[in-house]
């Protein structure tokens, strides 16, 4: 979800085309818990994108899923090992269509 301009309506496409019983699994880098990192991500963002294919370090990941008609079933969260901060917070897990 990084790199998609208009993320609302891929996620809505993927809603769409989803089984009625099936999961939406994700796997997606996003917006840090700790405010100290999230105001870097946003200094940083504009640039970044320009730097890394278009990515998006800041974005609310739970927020964008929930926001397209998926209801998030599971979800972790966590700073990777051995990834910078700034970049590094990460969700997994799966979102049903409500």
């Amino acid at each position: 979800m990084c790199t998609i301009p208009e993320v609302q309506r891929a996620n809505q496409e993927i809603r769409r085309v989803l089984k009625e019983d099936g999961k939406m699994i994700f796997c997606e880098h996003g917006e840090a818990p700790d405010q100290n990192i999230r105001k870097w991500q946003n200094r940083i963002n504009p640039f970044w994108g320009k730097l890394a294919g278009g990515c998006n370090i800041n974005r609310k990941i739970p927020s964008l899923i929930q926001d397209s008609g998926f209801d998030i079933i599971e979800m972790e969260e966590m700073y990777l090992p051995n990834t910078p901060k700034i970049a590094g917070y990460n969700y997994w897990g799966y979102a049903v269509s409500k």
